[in-house]
């Protein structure tokens, strides 16, 4: 059993995939270390923000069926620490203010690392 769970963290996270799998192996695959991604839009956004903000945690989620019109941010980085949940979710929106443009909409949810 426990080299089935080993090849199952390795394979990639989509929602899709988690929704139709089982739950010991949507577990498994919640805690893959290599992301995975629905749509380009996903993708972009995700390393955008990992590459200027080294988050600890990052999720991006297309919540609009898969046309990027509406994505869900989780975000959990250092840089967030002493700033307040508008002033984390104006650093996120600022870098994203040219995908900004093509969406509808964003939900942003910013914590810091638990010490």
């Amino acid at each position: 059993m426990l080299l089935r769970t080993k090849t199952l963290l390795t394979r990639p996270v989509t929602a899709f995939a988690i929704a139709r799998s089982s739950p010991v192996s949507a577990l498994c695959r919640l805690y893959s270390a290599q992301p995975s991604f629905g749509t380009n839009g996903e993708k972009q956004i995700y390393e955008k923000l990992h590459r200027e903000l080294s988050p600890t945690k990052l999720t991006v989620t297309d919540s609009s069926g898969g046309c990027g019109s509406m994505y869900v941010v989780e975000i959990e980085a250092e840089c967030f620490r002493g700033k307040s949940r508008v002033g984390q979710t104006k650093m996120v929106n600022s870098l994203l203010k040219e995908e900004l443009k093509d969406m509808h909409g964003m939900r942003v949810l910013c914590s810091v690392p638990s010490e």
